[in-house]
């Protein structure tokens, strides 16, 4: 009996018997992390400057402008705070001097002085506000049956600016403080330049775009 056993344990024990079931999947590893970017490079060095290229062709001259302001003299506007009144061949003139030391022999001989005028001692429907013309200036207007004639007019001497008015029925008695004038000098060469650019002189527009003037 012993010895059936024993035979019977070995056989049990034997290479030949049947394989056990599969096992269960293991479970996935934790995610390996990412490596780190390399430092970047340093600059290269900046290249040599490249050879300068060529001159470019002389563009055309372009047409020359208006005469500049160079020499050229203006005053500011000017009010007279009196007028004087004096009597020529019965006639009543109202005058105020302006002194003027731009005014040299030679602007007189070679140049111009051109007088402006702000009549705004007028009422505006005789002339409008800040309206300006240059002088000689007449103003014709009526009140009630009556005409009236306003002469205003410079004389220009060495140094002097006189402002002088009339009027044609010698029924003033006084003048408004409220007319301005202003006086521009202009030396022979700049005037020469002007009226080939066929600078109208009594216009103001035109006169203070091209001396380039400020009010």
């Amino acid at each position: 009996m012993l010895l059936t056993a024993v035979v019977l344990f070995l056989a049990s024990c034997g290479k030949n018997g049947n394989p056990g079931p599969q096992g269960p999947i293991g479970a996935t590893g934790p995610a390996g992390t990412n490596g780190t970017n390399g430092a970047k490079g340093a600059t290269g060095a900046t290249g040599a400057t490249g050879a300068t290229g060529p001159t470019g062709a002389t563009g055309a001259t372009g047409a020359q402008g208006p005469a500049g302001t160079a020499n050229v003299i203006y005053s500011a506007w000017i009010t007279p705070s009196a007028y004087t009144k004096d009597t020529v061949f019965s006639t009543y003139h109202f005058y105020a001097n302006i002194a003027a030391s731009g005014i040299t022999q030679a602007i007189l001989d070679q140049g111009a002085v051109i007088v402006y005028g702000k009549l705004d001692g007028y009422t505006s429907t005789i002339w409008p506000t800040d309206q300006v013309s240059a002088l000689p200036i007449v103003v014709t207007y009526q009140e009630g049956s009556t005409t009236y004639t306003d002469t205003w007019s410079s004389l220009i001497t060495l140094g002097n600016v006189r402002i002088d008015f009339v009027d044609n029925l010698n029924l003033y008695n006084g003048i408004s403080n409220a007319h301005q004038f202003r006086y521009v000098i202009i030396p022979g060469a700049a005037l020469t330049a002007a009226l080939r650019q066929h600078i109208n002189l009594k216009d103001y527009g035109q006169v203070k775009a091209a001396f380039k003037l400020r009010d």
